[in-house]
């Protein structure tokens, strides 16, 4: 394959800066708090490790407040208790 043939490289295999923030994801329709540090951080999502002491499950659309404000996403995966968030466009 030649250059001009190869794939565009994927955007979300950049490096990503590690960060140590701590924050709260908001989720669920009873709008569950839960602690978390925020382990990388980019302009389109998050690593974020949760601090609670049970695995608990975190789906749909979530709120990740950090002292720099809120974000609203989705959660993309989640192993263990690393949750990867997918930030929603902003709304302009």
């Amino acid at each position: 394959m030649s250059a001009a043939e190869d794939p565009p490289p994927d955007p979300r295999r950049r490096p990503r800066p590690r960060v140590a923030v701590s924050g709260q994801i908001v989720h669920g329709l009873h709008r569950e708090v839960l602690d978390v540090v925020v382990r990388n951080l980019t302009g389109g999502g998050a690593k974020v490790r949760l601090l609670a002491p049970n695995r608990m499950q975190v789906t749909g659309p979530i709120v990740l407040r950090l002292p720099s404000g809120d974000h609203r996403g989705v959660v993309a995966w989640q192993s263990g208790h690393e949750v990867g968030v997918k930030f929603d466009p902003p709304q302009g």
